[in-house]
């Protein structure tokens, strides 16, 4: 693949409870999946301009190697990466189980 995997990235899934007065289950915060290493690159204004985005916010694209519990992420989770929480938007395989190209968007809450 030729890229650097010189970014530590921790994945998020989110933690649930039961409320004990109304028997529902809630969302509590978000706890840890997996870390792995992975590249880093932020989407450039040009690509953002060409999907006609015209909110302002920061997006980057992931990339770290294709294990089976990384397989499973999707855009439940989180990514929390140099002390920002990222939702996923988007995973895709990068050849046969070589990689992982994991688009995000920055989030404003932790």
């Amino acid at each position: 693949m030729g890229l650097r995997f010189d970014r530590k990235i921790t994945f998020l899934a989110a933690t649930e409870e039961k409320d004990p007065d109304s028997g529902e289950v809630v969302a509590t915060g978000w706890g840890e999946v997996a870390s792995a290493w992975a590249s880093f690159s932020p989407v450039s204004d040009g690509e953002r301009l060409r999907a006609a985005a015209v909110e302002q916010m920061a997006e980057a694209r992931f990339v770290t190697r294709w294990t089976r519990v990384l397989a499973g992420i999707d855009g439940r989770n989180r990514l929390r990466f140099d002390g920002a929480d990222w939702q996923i938007t988007g995973v895709k395989e990068i050849g046969r189980r070589r990689g992982l190209e994991i688009t995000t968007w920055k989030t404003n809450c932790p």
